[in-house]
């Protein structure tokens, strides 16, 4: 129900706010304009349902170009490849994937529109709530979930390409044409945002199922704080204080088995903290693939995407050697990495060696019943998780261990995470901040591989040159350059000269 209502209640507020201009210039007959909307408590939910709209896109809505999250943050790591067809098969992926995509591919400027148009989308929340005639509760709620998504779309911005314009309210015409602002005002604005959403948001059981909340919040500022911790190892406390007010909260939990992390049996389930809702069949209408702007994209291409080509699937985002050789003697392997014979609900996984590209894998996160993936490949089931419990355990831990604190502090959120994914290990050992720290970082790999936070991980660690030139897709790799992508040639272009280029593209 929750999915369908904010797939509902986003068409009222996006044909509000995202119809053309011959529609605004007839005179109105009965319809939403905005001089009267954002009046009742149910304008402000179907704003708001609008503001959370854009975390599910995934393609031009035409079916012709992707960018689903993976393929940012698996394809273009150490963690899988691109997959598909054939090399030619979503060809500007191979040139991405193997650094030599230029400004001008629509793959770097779907998610430059997709940000921008729900930060668009919050900013109308965060205007119109306080003069609505809604009740007071509900105007600081649907407030609080838009600083909430206005931090979160500003956050995802910065981590695909670095400094970028700072919007914060709803822009005129004429302002349009803006130039990019500091990373650290950018990083401010969205601190600021998510300390003002945890205030007002309640805790997850107070609010609708898989919407903002306060944890969410919480965890989300620890993550935003932990990317700037290579410029300023300061955030640490701030990182370490935010993971654990979550964790202290008691609200959330691992699931007991790792393999149930990432189902849909478990979706909106303990160990989430925050996922993008995904419906299947939602009035007859599929998702991304093949519809327009106006029909919805209440599934996920995902599910089909990642499935072998023998399975019905497009076989995109496969495994790479360097995970399966890292994860051989990990627990974890078999819940992450599908190899030929791997039976899933009774129905047998062919990897096919005629299948390009060969690498003998598949994805097994978020595979699901070949009956609920394949009748409309546009219409996947599966919610995308963007914070995982776990990932909120782990970054207390990498907090803890940067901060010097004794090693009880570390192991105590660290082991939660490796007993769960295998009891019979002894809890940790190491104690040596060096040491610690790598094992951090290689338990993260083991627990979040194929989720879409790789390439971003080792970015923020200052590691990314050095990872990748140990896969031969990293072999362009330029070091200062890679861990951005470009800003779309676009949206340089209709700037009249005030947005300038990442260096070295």
């Amino acid at each position: 129900m929750l999915k369908r209502n904010i797939i509902l209640y986003s068409l009222t507020a996006v044909c509000m706010t995202g119809c053309g201009k011959k529609f605004l210039q007839k005179d109105p007959q009965g319809l939403i304009i905005q001089e009267n909307f954002y009046k009742t408590n149910q304008d402000l939910e179907s704003a708001i349902n609008a503001a959370y709209d854009p975390l599910g896109w995934e393609t031009d809505r035409k079916g012709a170009v992707y960018a689903n999250a993976f393929f940012f943050g698996d394809v273009v790591s150490d963690d899988a490849i691109k997959g598909g067809g054939s090399q030619s098969d979503q060809g500007n992926w191979d040139a991405i994937e193997n650094f030599i995509g230029n400004p001008s591919l629509q793959e770097f400027l779907l998610p430059w529109q997709r940000f921008y148009t729900g930060i668009y989308r919050s900013n109308l929340v965060i205007e119109s709530a306080p003069t609505s005639e809604a009740d007071a509760a509900t105007k600081n709620r649907v407030t609080g979930e838009a600083k909430f998504l206005r931090a979160y779309y500003h956050f995802e911005l910065i981590k695909h390409y670095g400094a970028v314009p700072l919007v914060t309210k709803v822009l005129k015409s004429d302002e349009y044409t803006l130039a990019r602002s500091p990373k650290t005002e950018v990083y401010a604005q969205i601190e600021a945002d998510l300390n003002e959403a945890a205030n007002l948001l309640p805790e997850k059981g107070g609010i609708t199922l898989g919407k903002a909340t306060k944890g969410a919040a919480l965890a989300l500022l620890a993550r935003a704080q932990m990317y700037q911790t290579l410029e300023n190892p300061a955030k640490w406390d701030d990182v370490f204080k935010n993971a654990v007010q979550v964790i202290d909260s008691k609200v959330y939990d691992l699931e007991p088995d790792f393999k149930d992390a990432c189902t849909i049996a478990t979706e909106n389930g303990k160990e989430s903290v925050f996922e993008v809702q995904h419906a299947v069949n939602m009035a007859g209408q599929g998702g991304d693939n093949g519809g327009t702007w106006t029909r919805g994209n209440e599934g996920t291409l995902q599910n089909t995407m990642t499935r072998g080509r023998a399975n019905s699937g497009w076989g995109f985002n496969c495994p790479s050697l360097n995970l399966l050789d890292s994860m051989s003697n990990d627990a974890r392997k078999g819940a992450t990495i599908l190899v030929n014979g791997d039976a899933i609900n009774g129905e047998i996984f062919t990897i096919n060696k005629n299948e390009y590209p060969f690498t003998g894998t598949q994805t097994r996160k978020y595979i699901e019943s070949a009956t609920s993936t394949v009748i409309n490949v546009s219409d996947g089931p599966s919610n995308l998780r963007i914070i995982r419990f776990a990932y909120v355990l782990l970054m207390a831990a990498e907090a803890a261990n940067e901060l010097g604190k004794d090693t009880s502090v570390t192991n105590k959120y660290l082991d939660r995470v490796r007993l769960r994914a295998n009891s019979k290990l002894p809890k940790n050992t190491i104690a040596e901040k060096t040491a610690l720290r790598n094992a951090i970082w290689h338990e993260r790999r083991m627990e979040l591989a194929m989720e879409g936070h790789r390439f971003f991980d080792i970015v923020r660690q200052g590691r990314a040159a050095e990872v990748m030139k140990l896969v031969p897709e990293g072999k362009n790799f330029r070091k200062g350059v890679n861990e951005v992508f470009p800003i779309p040639q676009t949206e340089i272009d209709v700037s009249r000269g005030k947005l300038t280029q990442n260096p070295g593209y």
